[in-house]
């Protein structure tokens, strides 16, 4: 028994280039839109990169001024702390650097909506790690700074009550603590700068320079990266 194939209307010549001229079409189709789709990453990734730089610049003007409120801080934890050892009757230093309100929360918010989306994968993987390494760091150091602002709302309740012995003793405590959190936060000034450096943030602190009066320190001229 023999099989015949249908040939094609105008030939097999004819009838390849007809199949080429269909392929090549789809491929051109297929190729648009991989560029179609590879421009809106493009801008989606730009747009995600502007807003991170931006969350940082502002995180980075907020962890100088930190940094700054800190060591103005320090001094006078020093000066409650020999009070607190010293006589009862003797009036209180001032203290107007010990508030937790002197010290600025740092912001991650953009970085948490980028994971969330598939547009961080579009990113080149060195620019990953580096974003990661520093918001990482950042979330270490919001910790270290809740921590230290905890012990400054304690120093502040406590010297109004250092009459009575037991709240003398608990000031010393608070003092010690609020000394260790200052200490993790001045121990990690390096370490923050190499990672800002990282990604070539610059600080920019627009958003909360107007919030800097009344802090107790002359945080205004801290120098920003």
């Amino acid at each position: 028994m023999h099989f015949h194939l249908p040939k094609p209307l105008h030939g097999w010549r004819e009838f390849a280039g007809e199949v080429g001229i269909i392929v090549l079409g789809v491929l051109i189709a297929l190729g648009a839109e991989q560029a179609v789709e590879d421009w809106q990453w493009h801008n989606k990734v730009a747009i995600v990169r502007k807003s991170l730089i931006g969350e940082l610049a502002n995180d980075r003007a907020r962890w100088e001024v930190d940094l700054a409120a800190a060591r103005c801080a320090l001094q006078d934890i020093d000066k409650v702390d020999v009070w607190a050892r010293g006589a009862p009757g003797v009036a209180a230093p001032p203290i107007d650097s010990l508030k937790s309100g002197n010290l600025f929360s740092m912001h991650s918010a953009n970085w948490v909506l980028a994971t969330n989306s598939l547009t961080m994968d579009h990113f080149p993987m060195r620019e990953q790690l580096a974003f990661a390494a520093l918001y990482d760091g950042i979330a270490h150091r919001q910790l270290d700074i809740d921590a230290a602002g905890g012990f400054f709302d304690r120093v502040e309740t406590l010297v109004p009550l250092a009459a009575n012995p037991q709240a003398r003793l608990e000031l010393r405590e608070a003092t010690g603590g609020a000394r260790h959190e200052i200490g993790a936060l001045l121990n990690n000034e390096g370490y923050m700068q190499r990672h800002f450096d990282a990604l070539g943030i610059k600080a920019d602190r627009s958003d909360f320079s107007a919030d800097l009066a009344g802090t107790g320190c002359n945080v205004r001229r801290v120098t920003t990266g």
